[in-house]
Parts: structure tokens; sequence; C-alpha cells
């Protein structure tokens, strides 16, 4: 009934969309694929000019708008396709100005004051914009990468979200696949990211930094990100907003096939491979084939755009169980190959833009994902390919945009998008039938524990915005609306673990059937499907207080709310979810324009994360009813009655001792409240320099801990309170379950950052920006509910001894791209022809290490299981040792040949990542044996080391545009 509800709704925004004058942005981002055109005309005294005629054109899709100045000589025109423009200014008794080479990137607002001279209309005055990037009104740390740097930066991944990290303010790793860049600082938090494509909704429900859906980059034309003190327009993230902006056609008609093909015999060797076992270099194979093609079907009208790209890639997993175990245990040669890991991905986009009429316009579009990655789970290492599990992945995506000029004062947006996903694990041609075999730290064949589980996501959302120019206010109004209607299943599986080779064989023959250390049975059928429900809105003001001092201001709220929860749930904290509603907003800024070429930014305000929807399915499965029937026998002499005899798969079992998720019913949203401040120098007509200070402090951070343990009394020698392993009425508050792992808001984080950043503009072929960020970050507890952390803390009665450095804290952060082809004046057409179309395109990527935590050889000495993975040893703090530094250096070059015929031009490229091949090591495990009593070391750190990262890729490819 309730989705019946919501689908009727967003069915009424669809139809009064283009007339309603009151509503949102796609997550209130109404200028995310739009640009705006302020400024103020005057005469030749400073006094304002009332009534000129301010016309905008953008010929490429044939564009015109034209709106009169104010009493005040203000103007604003907003919600602009993105693209070159030029402005015309005219005013009875003064030299019309025409302003050429305006262009308007995603999210920004060019500032063209028309001074205007007296003369008439034979005595036109023509300028050139300035471009160097200062966008005098905008007040967000932010960054937008053009078409140019899309088309032409290093991408070895094809991975086009590894673009966030080329930004002020934010540091992390790059994903060599098609994932999310790993351990992002967004305002000293992990991975708080508003993924969105086309200003709508691309950010998976589930978990905090996870993207929805896969992009390719043959369809991307622009990315913006903003990192920090955004408008009330934006929400849902207290870290960055990630928008993608999709292609279109215009009135010529352009095109690109591409193809990439990775060079295997120039690729590094891995530098975590172990060369003794596993020599031979993995074939790191890929293989990419890409399209697009765009331009008018009428012109001026209508406009279509589509693209189609398929990325092969391999990414082989060595098997390390030696000869010997294998022949003991009887594995086939077949067992011991590598698994290949060959993913398949597809990525479709069809986009259709629609000029109505003068006042109308509208977009259409539609994307499609597949990937088909076999071998892709539980592969390497001691697994045999009969323990490897398949993947598949779908993602269907349809988008819409609707802009209508109601007057010249009065725009409205509307917006509509159905994303869904859906992907799953399975068992492959390859996968034993079960059941599945451990022989610890040997070898894992015979079947998998990793199939079974899948995951849907489907995310209707319609959204609306208002803007109305008032005299130096333009006022914004907004709401936005998201059913979150997602299904998630577990894995399903039958599993033998053995303590030995000689263990497996005794029961193998049927010496010891019983020989096993333990039997685990997990099965879920149906899993759990719920909806969530999500809305906000917002109010704003840009008021152009004078000439040079223009004030942000407005209010957001928005409320998030949880499915319904399971009144019979046996823990009384599950049985009722409550939804905070105190989420509002307020923000503030002023920005100064001290110079011509000067500008001064100050702004503040509270941002509101959106809930990972697994805060409530965590809560829903892990209710204390073993809803999956797990169930584990004990194996040996003395193991667990009734236990079954090896190879048997029993139907049921008892099930172990539960352990509970649960939420405080009082949880509260988490927030930041954010202050920064820039000063922006314009340095030449390209090339401007920013340096900012940005403080954000997380407030309401989700922690966990384990509130069933009762304490002994004794204490480990920093304090910590021990517990007992038992479980009984004297150990447990409720003894039914094992641990009742509770969700509560109230950790801190508190972020410090320094920033510079140099952007120089297009100039005679060449193009720079470069960014260095000195920052602190301190938090006080582990993150919940994020794709890449899901931890307790180490002292269930004291939050703050967990308080130290947080785990994405990297003090030293600096990335550049740049896209470098010099022209070069040869009088020789020969020497000119060689001489000029090289391009050299690079990406640098250098950073503090990644913060390491050191944890006891013994994690659960201290009697509560829950603090697995975050016991230390006692008096060292968390995150208190640092990997090795970071740096990546990736660089293209591209030669472009003489046109065919005056239009298609031919390009070969050699691109490679980490050209330095530099050693990098993102993680670092370290354990180190303590004193069970005491908590106190005594013994050497044991470290194992792992990276995210790639040595040297090396690629070549070839492509022809027109």
């Amino acid at each position: 009934m309730r989705t019946h509800r919501v689908r009727s709704v967003l069915l009424a925004f669809a139809m009064l969309g283009p007339v309603a004058l009151t509503g949102p942005a796609a997550y209130g981002q109404s200028q995310s694929i739009n640009g705006t055109i302020r400024g103020r005309v005057a005469d030749p005294s400073g006094a304002a000019v009332a009534g000129a005629a301010v016309t905008v054109t953008n010929a490429s899709v044939g564009f015109t708008r034209t709106v009169t100045t104010g009493n005040d000589g203000y103007y604003v025109l907003v919600n602009l396709p993105l693209g070159e423009y030029t402005v015309n200014i005219t005013s009875t008794g003064f030299s019309p100005l025409k302003v050429s080479g305006v262009n308007l990137n995603a999210g920004t607002e060019a500032v063209i004051d028309g001074d205007l001279k007296v003369g008439t209309a034979d005595t036109a005055i023509t300028v050139e914009a300035s471009i160097a990037s200062i966008d005098p009104t905008n007040l967000n740390v932010q960054r937008t990468l053009t078409q140019t740097e899309i088309e032409n930066v290093p991408l070895t991944s094809r991975n086009p979200y590894n673009f966030i990290v080329f930004q002020p303010g934010v540091s992390g790793h790059p994903n060599p696949e098609l994932g999310i860049p790993r351990t992002l600082n967004t305002n000293g938090l992990m991975d708080r990211i508003n993924y969105q494509m086309d200003g709508m909704v691309n950010t998976e429900a589930d978990r905090t930094g996870l993207r929805l859906f896969p992009i390719g980059n043959i369809f991307v034309k622009e990315v913006q990100t903003v990192s920090n003190s955004f408008a009330p327009e934006y929400g849902w993230t207290t870290g960055d907003v990630y928008n993608v902006i999709s292609n279109s056609g215009t009135n010529d008609f352009h095109g690109t096939y591409q193809f990439i093909k990775r060079w295997v015999d120039a690729t590094a060797y891995p530098l975590l491979q172990n060369k003794v076992t596993s020599p031979t270099k993995p074939n790191l194979i890929l293989e990419d084939h890409s399209f697009n093609v765009g331009g008018p079907v009428k012109k001026d009208k209508l406009f279509f755009f589509g693209s189609y790209e398929h990325v092969l890639r391999g990414s082989p997993a060595p098997v390390t169980i030696t000869a010997a175990n294998a022949a003991a245990i009887g594995l086939a040669a077949s067992e011991l190959v590598p698994a290949p890991g060959l993913l398949h991905g597809t990525f479709t986009d069809v986009r259709a833009d629609y000029n109505i009429d003068a006042k109308n316009s509208i977009f259409l579009r539609y994307n499609y994902f597949r990937n088909s990655f076999p071998f892709n789970t539980q592969v390497g290492g001691i697994n045999a390919t009969s323990a490897n599990v398949d993947f598949k992945d779908r993602a269907h995506v349809f988008g819409l945009q609707w802009i209508s000029t109601i007057s010249n004062s009065l725009v409205n947006e509307f917006r509509f998008s159905v994303p869904f996903r859906s992907n799953t694990h399975f068992a492959g041609p390859s996968t034993g039938k079960g059941p599945a075999i451990v022989i610890t730290n040997v070898a894992a064949f015979n079947g998998t524990s990793s199939g079974g589980d899948q995951y849907n996501d489907k995310q209707p959302s319609g959204s609306e915005n208002i803007s109305y120019v008032r005299g130096p206010h333009t006022i914004k109004a907004g709401f936005v609306l998201s059913q979150l209607q997602n299904r998630q299943r577990l894995v399903s599986f039958n599993r033998y673990t053995f303590a030995t080779v000689q263990a497996y064989l005794n029961a193998k023959n049927g010496t010891d059937p019983y020989g096993y250390a333990n039997y685990a049975s997990q099965t879920d059928v149906n899993g759990i499907g719920y909806t969530s429900l999500f809305y906000g809105g917002y109010a704003q003001d840009t008021w152009q207080l004078s000439p040079r001092l223009t004030a942000v201001y407005g209010i957001r709220y928005d409320r998030f709310s949880s499915p319904q929860a399971n009144a019979n749930a046996l823990y009384p904290n599950s049985r009722k979810f409550n939804v905070p509603s105190t989420n509002f907003a307020p923000r503030l800024g002023f920005s100064y324009r001290a110079t011509d070429t000067t500008t001064v930014k100050v702004s503040a305000g509270i941002f509101y994360q959106q809930t990972p929807t697994n805060l409530w399915f965590n809560a829903l499965n892990l209710d204390g009813s073993n809803r999956t029937s797990s169930f584990t026998y004990i194996g040996g002499a003395s193991g667990t009655p009734g236990r079954p005899a090896f190879p048997t798969v029993p139907a049921s079992g008892a099930g172990a001792t539960q352990n509970v998720t649960t939420i405080n019913p009082n949880i509260k949203n988490e927030y930041t409240w954010n202050i920064n401040a820039q000063v922006t120098q314009q340095l030449t007509n390209h090339i401007s320099a920013t340096i900012g200070y940005i403080m954000s402090n997380g407030r309401n951070l989700p922690w966990m801990h384990n509130i069933n343990v009762i304490p002994t009394g004794a204490t480990l020698a920093d304090g910590r309170p021990v517990f007992s392993a038992a479980v009984n009425s004297s150990t447990r508050y409720d003894p039914r379950f094992d641990q009742v792992n509770r969700v509560e808001s109230g950790a801190n984080s508190s972020f410090n950052a320094m920033f510079t950043n140099v952007t120089m503009s297009p100039m005679r072929g060449m193009q720079f920006n470069a960014s260095y960020t000195w920052s602190h970050v301190i938090s006080d507890a582990p993150e919940v509910n994020t794709f890449e952390q899901n931890l307790g803390v180490s002292n269930t009665l004291n939050r703050k001894f967990d308080r130290g450095n947080s785990s994405v804290n990297r003090p030293n952060a600096f990335n550049m791209s740049a896209v470098l082809e010099p022209q070069f004046n040869v009088s020789n057409r020969v020497g000119r022809e060689i001489a000029n179309h090289n391009m050299l395109a690079i990406l640098g990527n250098i950073s503090s290490g990644d913060q390491a935590n050191i944890l006891a050889s013994n994690t659960t000495f201290y009697g509560d299981a829950a603090t697995s993975g975050v016991a230390r040893p006692a008096f060292v703090g968390r995150n208190s040792a640092r990997g090795p530094s970071i740096t990546q250096i990736d660089a293209r070059y591209t030669r472009t040949f003489p046109k065919i015929k005056d239009r298609f031009a031919p390009t070969f490229l050699l691109e490679a990542n980490n050209i330095l091949n530099t050693n990098n090591v993102s993680t670092l495990a370290i354990t180190q044996p303590v004193n069970t009593s005491t908590g106190v070391a005594n013994g050497a750190t044991t470290t194992t080391r792992t990276s995210v990262l790639e040595q040297r890729i090396v690629q070549w490819g070839a492509a022809i545009r027109f």
C-alpha cells in the first residue's frame, strides 16, 4: 500500500513538474547539470543601467534566452544548458557589448558584468571572456573535470569514479576495477559520497560510500565534484557530491570509436605476488571497445546521443596449494590453475534532448549495465577452482529532466529517475557440488561458502526546483522524494573444516568420519525485502548585496524514514524503528570581490548524511530468531552430540546461541557542521590560485558496541573491563543471546585542513589543475555501516577509549591533472605537422600512507567477542601506525594524425598507470601477542601487507573521432 502511494505521488510530480511553482533539485541540486550567467550592467560612471537587454546564445544547441536588467542593473539567467555562450548586452544610448567565449561547466556560475560605453548601434564592442576559474559567487570547494580531460587523461581501469580523488580536500586510492575508490577521506569521514548522474540518484542504499550503478567513460561529458560547504540546494551527504554529466547531441554530428588493449608484456609483476610459489606473471588482459555518436535530428530542436562500451578484463588469482598437499588430498591439476577472473562489462547509454518551444526543454536518458564475471569470489590462495563462484550484475536506469521558463524571472526544473540494480554470486560450472571442504591454511575445495546471495536496489525518485529572480535576489526552493526498495539475501552453504590434511583423509576413508574441527551450515531461501522513504526540501537566496558582495543563505530539512520493523522480534529494541525528525540544516556564506581579480569567500553550515539502510536490515536480519537456519557442529570424539558423519549434509541442527544487532531507540542522524574560507586570485586571463581552510566537525556519528556482556570486575592494565566467554545469566544481561551489538549515535570527529589549488584553463592547447591538502582528523569510534568498515568499539563501556587518528587520516595529499598539447609555429608544413598534434596527459596522486591499527594476536582475550577486529594491546592507541607513502603517476601520450576528408581524425594512444612502478602498499595488518591477563604486549609485531593499487599497467589503443 505504501509503495502504491509513493508511486502515485511520483506520477503526480511527473504530470505537474513543468508548471509547478514549488519544488527541489534532485537531492536538492538545481545547478548540477546546468549553469548560471549573472552580472551587473553599468554606465561609464559606474551607475546602474536599468532595462538593458541581455541575450545569451548557445549556438551548439540553438539555445537563446533574453532578460532585462532591473533598476539596480543586475540580471541573472539560471538553468542554462552547458556549453559555450555568447552574451550580448544592448541599451539605448550605448554601444552594444558582445562577450564571447563564456564557458559554462556543470554547477558553475559565470559573472559577466557589462561596462557599457556611450555610443550607437554601429559602434559595437566585442571582448573575450576571462576563463580563469575564479567563479566569484560560488562558495563550494569544488572542481569540474571538462570533456577534454575526460576524453584524454589516462584511465587504465576504464572507471570514471576514480576522478573523485582529483579535487581539493579529498584523498583516497583509485580502484583498478569498476567499483568506487577506496578509503576516501571526505571532510574527515570515510566514503561519505552522494553519487549522482545528471543530478539524479546514483547512491547505493545499503552502505555508506557505494555508487548504485557503474558508468562507462564513453558517455561521460563532465564530472562535477563538490567537497565542502555547499548551498542548501545540496543535501544527503556530510562529505562529497560526485555528479557525472552524460553527453548529449548538438547541431553538429560528432562521435568516437576507440579500441584499447593492455600490453601484458610491458606490464609489471604484481607487488605482493609470491614469485616463489607463483613465478609466472599473471595474464592481466584488458580489451575495451567503445563508440558514441550524437547529432541533430532537427537543427536547434531535437538531438540524439548514443554510446556503447564493452570491457574485458582479466584479474588472475594464483592458487597457492602446494603440489604435495594437492597430491595427498587428491586434487586434479585442473583444480590448481589460476582463476582467470574475467570481467565482461557492457555499458549502454541513449539520450534524447528536445527543445519543445522557446520556454520548454526536456531530455530523456536510458542506461544499461551488465557485468558477467566468472571466477569472481573465493579465488586464488588456498582456494581450488571448485571453491570459486561466479558473479552477475545488472542495472537499468531511466532519467528525465524538464525545464520550463515560466517568465523571465521564474524558471522551473523537474526531474524523475528510476534506477534499478540486481547482483548475485552463484555456483559456476567449475564449482563443486558440496559440501564445501576447508583444511585450515592448506586448501578449500569441493564447494563454496560464498554463493547464493543477492542484492536488489530500486530507487524511484522525483524532484523539482523553482528559481525566482527578483532584483538582486535569486530565490530557490526545492523538494525531493525517493523510495528505496531493497531486497537482500545472504549466502547459503554447508561446510566441513579440518585442522590437518590427515584429519581430512581419515574422514574421507571412513577411519574417523567425526575427525573434523567443525561443520557449519547456513540457508537463506528468501532473503528480506524492505522499503524506506527519504524526502527533503530547502529554500535559499543568493543576494547581491552590492556589486562586490554576495550572500548565500537558507535552510534545508531532510527526513530518512525507516522500513517497518519486525513487531515480533525477540529483542525489544528491534520491534520498532524510531526516525529522527529534527534534521534542520541552516547555511550561510559570503563572497566578496576585493578586486576584479581577487575573491574572498567564507561559509558555514550543517549537513546531514542519509541513513544507510543496512542500519535497519542488520536489525531485521540479526534479530535473534536464527532466520538463516544457521547451525554448527563441533567434531572430534567429544564433539556436539548428534554431529553428522562426514560427508553427510544434515537437513537441520541445533542453532548456536545467537548474536543480535539492534538500534538505540533514541538514535539521531549523523551530521557535520562545516566552516570554510577561501581566497582566490586570478593571476592571468587563464590561471587562478586558491588558498583555503576547512573545518568539519562530525556529530552524532554512528558507533556500535556489545551491550549484553556483564563485567567480571577484573580489568586489563589500561582499565578495559574483562568479561567471560561463557553465556549464562551471570555473564549476559540477556542470556538468550551471546552478543547484542547496538548501534548508537553520538560519536564525534574533528577535521581541519589547509588546501591550495592552482588551475590553468585551456591556453594554447594546455590545461592544468593541482591541489595540495594538509589535514588532520581525529575520531572516537570506528566507522559503522560503510562499504569498507563496520566495527564496534574496543571498550563497550567507554567509547572515548578509541579516540585517536581516524582510519582516513592522511596528513598530506597532492593530486594533479594536466592535458598538454602545446602548439608550435613551424614554417615547414611537414615539420609543423610533426611538431603539433602531440598530447601528453598526466594524473598524479601522492599522499601520506594509510593509518593502521596494531591489534592483539588473540583478539578476544578479554572476553568480548564483539571486539575481535578492534582489540589492541594495552596502552596502544587506535590507528597509531602508518603505512608507507603513496606515489602514483599515470600518463597517456596521444598522437593525432591528419584528418581524413577534413572530418575524421585518427589517433593513437599509449598509456600507463603507476608509470614509475612505485611499490604502493595501501594496507598494513599488524598483530602483536599480549599477556591475556593484563593485555600488555609481550612479543614482536607481525605485519601483513596488502594493496588496492597496482604496479605499472601499460595499454595502447587507437581511436577515430569526427
